[in-house]
């Protein structure tokens, strides 16, 4: 039984990526190497999928989040949201455990430049815990961001 610990995780994937399976927007944090998919994060409410990019292929975390816009402006968004760390490599490879820990998420995007209106900056802080809730970290992350088909005043 332990052996399908990750469907859980393939079907929570589906609900949470758009029917038409295309990334709406893409961001990276360089200082924290973490790699991120969403769908249209101009939405009142959206999702993201984030890849940890440092690390071997059977160590490769994965989070899922969904993301409630509270505040929007045609150049700023702010947002919360909540979700999971997942180690679902890991889980296939060794069966180890799927859900690592939880997160809370509160960030800004900001596409402050005109002539460019896909590329923005994101800032995120993102208090987190083990599965166990024994321990936790406070985690910060400034990173670009890309949005695809984002025009001017959007």
């Amino acid at each position: 039984m332990k052996k399908f610990a990750w469907f859980p995780a393939l079907v929570a994937l589906g609900f949470l990526l758009p029917v038409s399976g295309r990334a709406q927007g893409v961001t990276f944090y360089p200082w924290s190497s973490v790699l991120a998919v969403s769908t249209n994060p101009q939405r009142a409410v959206w999702a993201e999928a984030r890849f940890q990019t440092n690390s071997l292929f059977s160590s490769l975390d994965t989070e899922l989040a969904p993301m409630v816009n509270f505040r929007r402006s045609p150049q700023s968004q702010f947002y919360a949201g909540a979700g999971a760390n997942l180690g679902i490599v890991a889980n296939l490879v060794d069966v180890s455990q799927l859900i690592k820990g939880y997160f809370l998420s509160v960030g800004v995007r900001v596409h402050p430049l005109v002539q460019v209106p896909q590329v923005g900056a994101a800032f995120e802080v993102s208090p987190y815990t083990a599965e166990d809730f024994k321990s936790g970290r406070f985690r910060a992350w400034l990173g670009i961001t890309y949005q695809f088909g984002r025009k001017g005043g959007q």
